[in-house]
């Protein structure tokens, strides 16, 4: 590990002030082999990062009212909800809120929404690539160039997730929450993603096929860290294309015609969020 950050750990015992945020967490990430007096010593020298790392792991998961304040919350943006049990093993489920603060509705005026699978092909925690998706609050920036490499992401283009930036205090982050929750770290996860430098998240189908009936989110693919929907046709009858309807859903959620031009417009917020209640139990209002 100290190889592949360029030193040692007697360097980095008597270079700690010289560590960015990025080697911090990177250090943390793999605190196992690090001997508890190197791991006090990186906690004295850098105890914000100690705290945002070790509140991250905790992995706050939100109650059905704290979940409530956030479907509640206006931003004003589109905005995608992806919520999840802890049990990262398991589906969610994706809801779309528009820009006017009503959740989209399929045509009979039932509420919309797509499973959607956010745990790593690998086995991995957020605090390593291709690692599960953190939680936290993201942006959506359009779509890739082109549906390629179908086998990995599926027949439709994927959509385009971004950390949000570096700012004082996260206010970038915090601007885009209710009060209540500045201050409560369960989006601590996308901070200690972003520092480590992932990147390359998406939200994308895949063309792969799960062979395993008995795997906890059949028929669905864990991926390498991002959200994943279904596309695949069962016993050459019936057809699931989530990735195609997601995209569909969003361009009529902005009053766009559901073209492939119009794909490329498509922004907004998105909430990847572990909860321990019931979808039955909260309110999207339409």
């Amino acid at each position: 590990m100290f190889h592949t950050m360029q030193g040692t750990q007697d360097e980095f015992t008597k270079t700690l002030s010289d560590l960015t945020s990025k080697q911090v967490f990177h250090l943390l990430s793999f605190r196992e082999h690090l001997s508890p007096e190197f791991l006090a010593s990186l906690k004295a020298r850098f105890p914000h990062e100690h705290k945002v790392f070790f509140d991250a792991l905790k992995g706050t998961v939100l109650s059905n009212r704290e979940v409530q304040e956030l479907l509640d919350y206006k931003t004003h943006q589109l905005s995608l909800f992806a919520l999840f049990s802890n049990d990262r093993s398991k589906p969610g489920r994706l809801f779309i809120r528009k820009a006017d603060g009503h959740f989209y509705t399929k045509k009979n005026g039932d509420l919309w929404s797509v499973r959607v699978l956010a745990t790593s092909g690998r086995g991995l925690p957020f605090n390593h690539s291709n690692g599960a998706t953190p939680c936290g609050v993201y942006t959506v920036d359009s779509v890739m160039p082109e549906a390629n490499k179908e086998y990995e992401f599926g027949k439709n283009r994927r959509l385009i997730v971004n950390f949000l930036k570096t700012s004082p205090g996260e206010e970038n982050i915090k601007q885009f929450l209710p009060k209540s929750q500045r201050s409560g770290l369960w989006w601590a996860p996308s901070i200690v993603g972003r520092e480590l430098g992932r990147s390359l998240l998406r939200i994308h189908g895949t063309g792969r096929v799960n062979k395993n009936p008995f795997s906890s989110y059949f028929p669905m693919i864990p991926s390498s860290g991002c959200l994943t929907t279904t596309e695949r046709t069962f016993l050459g009858m019936i057809k699931i294309n989530d990735q195609r309807l997601l995209l569909d859903a969003l361009m009529d959620s902005m009053g766009l015609p559901k073209t492939f031009e119009n794909e490329s417009k498509i922004h907004g917020l998105l909430y990847v969020i572990n909860f321990d209640g019931t979808y039955q139990a909260l309110e999207f209002k339409s």
